[in-house]
């Protein structure tokens, strides 16, 4: 790998983890197109990249998460007290992240136990998911509701974290499909927004450490320091500015921008694995 295709590769993550328009799936077509997907040393470096564009969400949500953590240790307090109290907003929205984070710790077990990395790399899966996005954008728009932390029903980020695990399939994109899954469970847009990026928090962390011990058991890492920086400043700064993107796109319901390309996406990875389009 060049230091052109970390940045690059930086860029994709940065910009595709948080914009619902998948990450994976465009990594996918990346590697499909280049060949920059083989061997444990990349392994490592997606995982590095993973790592980056948690620190995007840290750092533009620095605030809630602060008050996850002080709410944690409150309630862990509690328990141990014999007294649990989830009744403050701060704790309902800690217990609302942890609902939608189990149905996707139990996706990725799934996908361990049946070894089905093979689906994950698929171009042609990466096709047809980016439809699945696409429709999701398209119906955001349509969708308004009212809840948040204070008075959203228990089962809003259980639907929320289903449609989160199901969005380990490359090409239907984790934003995306927690975003529509928050409106369509009735969550204020805004809100919708805000919980999908906190509730991705887990779910990076998972997926890094999922990975992470991949590269560890094949022992073919190889570190570069020009690459792997030049990947991870990347992918950090593009985080930043989707997260930043999305948080003013929200409030104008420009979703369907989304849904167009990812439209085109679909069809540009179905040339792509049909080698109609090469480079």
């Amino acid at each position: 790998m060049t230091w052109f295709q970390a940045f690059l590769s930086g860029a994709i993550q940065g910009l595709t983890e948080f914009l619902p328009v998948s990450s994976s799936g465009h990594l996918v077509i990346f590697n499909h197109l280049t060949g920059a997907g083989e061997g444990g040393s990349d392994l490592a470096f997606t995982v590095f990249l993973h790592l980056a564009t948690l620190l995007s969400v840290v750092i533009m949500f620095r605030k809630d998460v602060w008050l996850l953590i002080r709410a944690f240790f409150a309630a862990l307090g509690d328990i141990f007290k014999g007294k649990p109290d989830f009744k403050s907003p701060e704790r309902r929205f800690l217990l609302m992240v942890i609902i939608g984070t189990i149905p996707a710790v139990l996706a990725g077990a799934l996908v361990k136990l049946l070894d089905l990395d093979g689906i994950l790399g698929n171009i042609f899966v990466v096709a047809g998911m980016l439809l699945v996005t696409a429709a999701f954008m398209f119906l955001a728009d349509r969708l308004k509701g009212s809840y948040t932390e204070e008075d959203a029903p228990y089962k809003v980020p259980f639907l929320v974290g289903c449609l989160q695990a199901v969005a380990i399939l490359p090409g239907l994109s984790r934003s995306g499909a927690t975003i529509f899954g928050g409106v369509l469970g009735g969550l204020k847009k805004d809100f919708a927004v805000r919980f999908a990026f906190i509730l991705s928090i887990p779910a990076i962390l998972g997926a890094g450490l999922m990975e992470g011990l991949s590269a560890v058991k094949e022992g073919t890492i190889v570190l570069n320091p020009v690459n792997w920086l030049t990947g991870f400043v990347t992918a950090a700064l593009c985080g930043i500015l989707a997260i930043g993107f999305i948080k003013v796109l929200v409030k104008n319901n420009k979703f369907y921008v989304f849904g167009i390309y990812c439209l085109a996406a679909s069809v540009f990875a179905l040339l792509a694995g049909l080698n109609i389009i090469h480079f």
